[in-house]
Parts: structure tokens; C-alpha cells; sequence
């Protein structure tokens, strides 16, 4: 990774964030991208997302029905458990459905979504220009680089190679045109999750250097006051684009919530709840192609480690998206107590302590948090929460599963009991 320190240091917001906007807009998820230190959405590039999306929705229903239409790969599939089976369609019919609202709403809220960065790159020349900040773009631009390429390689690597391996290297003209339309179709949110991560962490970072600014040692200069009229202002500023941020991702955030959490329940069902289960691991690869139980069970073994790296992906935003939020939105409360001790700072200035009484007044009026759909508080507390919730379904669904062994296995001492005695 000592390439990343040869890359062009970035001199501006709108070249920091260019790579995940161009490969956001490349997925068609935004209608817009990064080109000459300003953001190009017009009526072209959104037709270009509106088709794009199309084509990969057509794409995945094509090729699921040549695989519906294929005797072989339809009697491959049809050896699944039949409740594994109606996850793979639930997973199928719910990632199509999250990434349309994705596309749907971020497209509806595409020139809010611009302001968002036009606002945080006048932010960005006022520091510079007021207070001398020094913005390390450069760091930034370098981990985007290294999470987008390392969940690349791993997501691409684990859906084409396990769908590949479910067919046993057949039919790979159906299989790797599925596999890369289910990609995008999941990966879409993915990336806009990662980007709604991306813009609480940009939101902290400056947050953090206002609180450098605030120092008592850094505020005696001339003109006191209408310096920290300013950082007041940038202060409130950047606590309104947390709400602009929710008003664009509160669709998007709430959906793609609900996608990882189906995804992570019943991905974690196959792998946990179905490992000890060697039967039915096995029955994944019998039958077709003369498959012997160890090489089925192998594959199984396989399969299970392909869902393993697909499972990183939602873990890593559920896991650690709140966690960006709310060290966001601590740094922001930290700055309100700065601003607040400057009526101890600079006594009998009756300017500061103006100052002072108005931020106290706006603090006690805005209560800001990152949210997801309009009502839940997105911050850590949701980490419990949804990772109990995730436990909690998963317990349910593995008693139904051994419930339905359990039937399975009665109906056959029956019909063997039945055998025995010649009925």
C-alpha cells in the first residue's frame, strides 16, 4: 500500500470526494459527478443512472430465468433446502427492492445532495482563508482508496467464485452475468452506506478542528468578536448539514438498516445454523455431475466461507457507521461547550456574552442527531439493539429449522415402520 503515498494530494473538498462519487454515480446511484472542482448533474446523467439501473434489473431477470429454463442448473438449485431456498428469493426479491429505493430517492434528493458538499467545501475556504486550517485531504482520499479496493477484491472474489462453485464451473455465461447484476444491485447501498459514513466523518473532522481554533491561547487576537461571530456560524453550520444529511439519507439509511438486518440473519442461519447439519450441506452439491457426499460436504464447507466475506460487508456498516455518527455529533457538542466557556474566558466583554446567551438559546432549541427514517437515532445504542434483534431471529429461525427436521425425520420412521411390518 506504499503506492497510496504517490497519489496527487487533493487541494480541494470536491477532489477528496471525487472517487466515491464517481463510483457512486457509476453504480447509478446518484445522478451526479465530480469534474474540474465542481459536481456536473444534468438531465443526461441522469438518464445514464436511470438506464444503467434498468439494465442490471433486467440483467438479473434474464439470466434467473435462463437458469429457471436450464434442466440442469434448475435440478442443482431445486437440491437446496427448501427454506434456504425461499432466503435466497427473499434476499433476491428484498436487494432489488432496496436498491430501486436507493437510486429513487437519492435521485429525488440529487441537488440537496450537491448543497451537502457545496456547503462543506465554503466551509472548508473559510477555515483556510479566516483561521489558517490545514485540511489533510490526502489522508482521506487514501482511505476511501483502501476500504472501496479491499471490499472490491473480497465481494467480487466471494460472489463470482461461490456462485461459481454452486454450479460446478457450469453454465458460466448465466452464472457471472447473475453474479455481477447481483453485485451492483447490492453493492449500490453498500456504497451509499459507506458514503453517508464518509460525510459524519468529514462532519467530525471539522468539528475537531474547530475545537483546535476554540483554545483560549488561539482567540487573543484583534477583533475578537466578529472571529468568533464566524466560528459561531460555521459551528451552527455544521450542525444544520447534519439534518440536510438525514433529510437526503433517511429513505436510503432506513432501507439499506433493514436489508443488512435480513441479510445478516439469514446469512448467519446458513453458516451457524446449518453446519451441523451435514446432510444438508451435502445436498447442496449431490446428485448433478455425480458429485461424491465428501465433495458435497467440502462444497458446502465452501459455500459457507463465501458467505462468511459477503457477511463483512453489512457487519461493517452496521457496526461501525453509528459509531462515525456519534463521534460526529460528540465532537459537535464539544465545540457548543467550548463556545460556552467563553463568558469565563474573556469576562466583562458584554459582545461575548451575547454570544454566549444566543449559542446557549440554539442548543437548547436543536437537539441534533443523525437519524434513520425520521424517528430512530442513529448512534451506537443501535449496535445493541439490532445486533440483539439479529441474535433473537436467528435463535427462531434455527428452532423452526430443527422443527422441520424433526417433522422429517417422523414422516420416514413411519414410512419405514410401514415397510417393516408390510403395510
Amino acid at each position: 500500500m506504499a503506492i497510496l503515498y504517490f497519489i496527487r494530494e487533493p487541494q480541494s473538498l470536491h477532489e477528496c470526494v471525487s472517487l466515491i462519487s464517481w463510483v457512486q454515480f457509476v453504480m447509478g446511484c446518484s445522478g451526479f459527478f465530480q469534474r474540474a472542482g465542481r459536481f456536473v448533474s444534468n438531465k443526461w446523467t441522469r438518464l445514464y443512472s436511470l438506464s444503467f439501473v434498468s439494465l442490471v434489473i433486467y440483467g438479473l431477470s434474464a439470466t434467473i430465468y435462463d437458469l429457471l429454463q436450464n434442466e440442469v442448473l434448475l435440478e442443482r438449485v431445486l437440491q437446496v433446502d427448501k427454506l434456504v431456498l425461499c432466503i435466497m428469493a427473499m434476499e433476491l426479491l428484498l436487494s432489488t427492492l432496496v436498491f430501486l429505493i436507493t437510486v429513487i430517492s437519492l435521485h429525488s434528493w440529487s441537488q440537496r445532495y450537491v448543497a451537502i458538499y457545496q456547503q462543506l467545501a465554503d466551509i472548508d475556504r473559510r477555515l483556510i482563508g479566516e483561521f489558517g486550517a490545514r485540511m489533510n485531504y490526502g489522508k482521506v482520499v487514501r482511505k476511501h482508496i483502501v476500504v472501496l479496493f479491499t471490499v472490491a477484491v473480497l465481494y467480487l472474489g466471494a460472489v463470482n467464485m461461490g456462485l461459481a462453485r454452486l454450479a460446478d464451473g457450469h453454465h458460466l455465461e448465466i452464472v457471472v452475468p447473475a453474479a455481477l447484476c447481483y453485485i451492483v444491485i447490492t453493492g449500490g447501498p453498500h456504497l451509499t452506506g459507506f458514503v453517508h459514513m464518509s460525510l459524519a466523518e468529514l462532519l467530525g473532522i471539522r468539528f475537531r478542528l474547530l475545537q483546535q481554533i476554540l483554545q483560549p491561547q488561539r482567540l487573543q487576537k484583534p477583533q475578537l468578536e466578529n472571529g468568533l461571530r464566524s466560528l459561531i456560524d460555521t459551528v451552527k453550520q455544521l450542525h444544520y448539514l447534519v439534518m440536510e444529511i438525514n433529510e437526503v439519507y433517511n429513505v436510503t439509511l432506513w432501507s439499506a438498516m433493514v436489508h443488512d438486518f435480513a441479510l445478516s440473519t439469514t446469512e448467519l442461519y446458513i453458516i451457524f445454523g446449518r453446519s451441523s447439519d451435514t446432510s444438508s450441506s451435502s445436498a447442496i452439491g449431490d446428485g448433478s455431475y455425480g458429485e461424491s457426499p465428501e465433495g458435497g460436504e467440502a462444497m458446502g464447507v465452501m459455500l459457507m466461507a463465501f458467505l462468511s466475506i459477503c457477511m463483512l460487508v453489512p457487519f461493517y456498516k452496521m457496526l461501525i457507521g453509528p459509531v462515525y455518527c456519534s463521534n460526529s455529533i460528540e465532537e459537535g457538542r464539544k465545540c457548543l461547550h467550548l463556545l460556552e466557556q467563553l463568558d469565563n474566558w474573556f469576562p466583562g466583554s458584554p459582545g461575548i456574552k451575547e454570544l454566549v446567551e444566543s449559542v446557549m438559546r440554539w442548543r437548547l432549541q436543536f437537539k441534533i442527531n443523525f437519524t434513520s427514517g425520521r424517528s430512530t437515532v442513529y448512534n451506537k445504542t443501535v449496535i445493541t439493539v439490532y445486533t440483539s434483534i439479529v441474535f433473537n431471529y436467528l435463535l427462531v429461525l434455527i428452532s423452526f429449522a430443527m422443527t422441520q427436521q424433526l417433522g422429517e425425520q417422523v414422516e420416514q420412521q413411519k414410512v419405514a415402520l410401514q415397510d417393516w411390518i408390510g403395510i
